[in-house]
Parts: C-alpha cells; sequence; structure tokens
C-alpha cells in the first residue's frame, strides 16, 4: 500500500519545470490560435496557413516584447534612477 503513495498522482502533483516554465507558451499559444482561427475564419480553406501566421506573429510579437523590456529594465531605469554610492 505504501507504494501507491509514491506514484505520481497527475492534476494534483505539479510537475517540477519551474526552471522552463517560458516553453509552455508555445503550446498555449497553439492552442489558442487553433480555437481562435477555428472561430474566426469564414471557411476553412487556408487554415492551417492561417493558425501557423497567427502563432508566428504572436511568438514573434512576445519576443520582440521580451527583447525591449529587457533593454529597458537593463539600460534605461538605471540611467532614470542611478544607485546611490
Amino acid at each position: 500500500m505504501s507504494g501507491l503513495t509514491l506514484a505520481y498522482r497527475p492534476f494534483i502533483d505539479a510537475l517540477s519545470i519551474h526552471d522552463h516554465w517560458y516553453l509552455l507558451i508555445i503550446p498555449m499559444v497553439v492552442f489558442v490560435a487553433i480555437g481562435y482561427k477555428a472561430v474566426r475564419v469564414s471557411e476553412m480553406k487556408g487554415y492551417w496557413r492561417n493558425v501557423f501566421a497567427f502563432v508566428v506573429q504572436v511568438l514573434g510579437v512576445m519576443a520582440v516584447l521580451a527583447i525591449a523590456f529587457t533593454i529597458v529594465i537593463t539600460v534605461l531605469v538605471p540611467m532614470l534612477a542611478p544607485m546611490p554610492g
């Protein structure tokens, strides 16, 4: 009986992926794009091309925003509020 308590229980025990949380953005964007484009396109011709374009656009904008915020935080904020001493 004690061996059963050591088993992994999905939805109860969290996975230890704290170091790679950002990789979960990719499947989340893919699934949102599939659902969004399934509702928004008028005909299914070219559906997967539209989904792929949407995924690339969203991930591209997220990457650009991440780079921009990194530059703002590491370069501009220290220029505006320099550390004393």
